[in-house]
This record gives C-alpha cells, sequence and structure tokens, in this order.
C-alpha cells in the first residue's frame, strides 16, 4: 500500500488532516509526524519511500526549507514534495519551488482542488502555482482575464467557473444539467484552447479572473 507522509507540527490539525486525506485516499496509508526529523528517526519500512510528502509550513516560506528538503532527499530519492502554506506572493511561491517542492498549495485553495494537487503530483506532474500562473500561460490570458470569455463558449465557461469553485465531473454534470461525459468533452475543449495541461492549472486561471 502507498503512504502519503504529512509533515505538520501542530498535533491537532495532524490529526485532522490525516483523517480527511485518509478518506480521500482510501487505498494509501496515511501516516503523520510532527517534524521530519520525527520521520527521519522513525525505522519503520514502510515509510522509507511514501509516494509524496506533504509538508505543511506553518512558520512560513523560509531558507531552513532547502535544508529539510535536502533530508527528504537523502532519506528517500525522487520522492515529491508538497508544500502547504499560508504564503501567496509570487515570490515565496517560486523560492519553495527553487527548494526542490514539486507543487505549492496555499491554504485558501479549496480542499477537493488541494486533493486533486496531491493526485496529480503522485502521478509525475507538476501543478501550477497559482502565484505563477501569469509567467507560465499565455499572455492573452493570463494578463487580460476577460480574454478567456472570448476564447469559451457560454457552456465552457460555465464547466470552468465550476472547476475552480472546487466541484468534481460529477457534480458538474448535476448542477449544469449535463451528462459527466460531456463535461469531460468540454474540458478537453478548455485545456486545448488555454493551452492548459490538467483542470489543477485550469482551476489556478480562474483565480486571476476574481
Amino acid at each position: 500500500m502507498s503512504v502519503i507522509l504529512l509533515i505538520e507540527n501542530r498535533l491537532f490539525l495532524r490529526n485532522c488532516l490525516h483523517d480527511c486525506f485518509g478518506r480521500s485516499f482510501p487505498d494509501h496509508e496515511i501516516v503523520g509526524f510532527g517534524t521530519l526529523a520525527e520521520w527521519c528517526n522513525y525505522i519503520e519500512e514502510k515509510t522509507l519511500n511514501p509516494a509524496v510528502v506533504i509538508y505543511f509550513a506553518s512558520a512560513g516560506i523560509s531558507p531552513i526549507l532547502k535544508s529539510e528538503f535536502r533530508r527528504v532527499e537523502a532519506r528517500s530519492p525522487n520522492t515529491p514534495i508538497i508544500v502547504v502554506s499560508d504564503a501567496t506572493s509570487s515570490d515565496e511561491i517560486n523560492r519553495v519551488i527553487g527548494y526542490g517542492a514539486r507543487c505549492y498549495i496555499p491554504t485558501s485553495m479549496p480542499y477537493s482542488l488541494a486533493v486533486e494537487a496531491v493526485r496529480l503530483v503522485e502521478a509525475g506532474g507538476m501543478p501550477v502555482p497559482a502565484a505563477a500562473v501569469g509567467n507560465l500561460l499565455p499572455s492573452a490570458v493570463s494578463h487580460d482575464p476577460r480574454a478567456t470569455a472570448k476564447i469559451l463558449t457560454e457552456q465552457q465557461m460555465r464547466v470552468f467557473e465550476a472547476v475552480g469553485h472546487g466541484f468534481a465531473n460529477k457534480q458538474i454534470a448535476y448542477r449544469l444539467n449535463m451528462s459527466e461525459n460531456t463535461v469531460k468533452v468540454h474540458l478537453q475543449h478548455i485545456m486545448k484552447k488555454l493551452n492548459v495541461r490538467n483542470r489543477t492549472q485550469i482551476a489556478m486561471l480562474t483565480r486571476t479572473r476574481r
């Protein structure tokens, strides 16, 4: 069974997160520690190579994260790290990606989207950080949110906005009175028109419109 490793020093939140991720990833074992040092001192074989490490940076983005991530690399090479923090500036987010994190999840993101991001990272993807969207997507879309409405059809815009609110395909289908297959087709067209690769990036784009 694959392991998702949670690093959060606040016990109450760690227990809550353990339960939430346990429900969202029933085919994974969720293991939590207060610090990376605690994990490194833990000797059970099952946590040696977790599928993903989710690091909650409650103290903010600081240079110490760089050495912390080296600790992960030394113990479990090539294990992807996801950082969760309150930080929202592009400088902070780009810095944490530079330290070696595969993905950054702001605490302002809906939990359902965070779960999608974790799944994408585990599959080998790299979701685009929200604050970096402007640097990574076509300028016509990222710098002028109104351009999105000109590119997409009315139905595609509704699907686009629903993804931004964190709804799953089944929920979108119900809300928009269409089949789940139709939602999938709309998503394919949206990704092609906006030159993005996945629903996480679509969700990031919706943030530029708010």
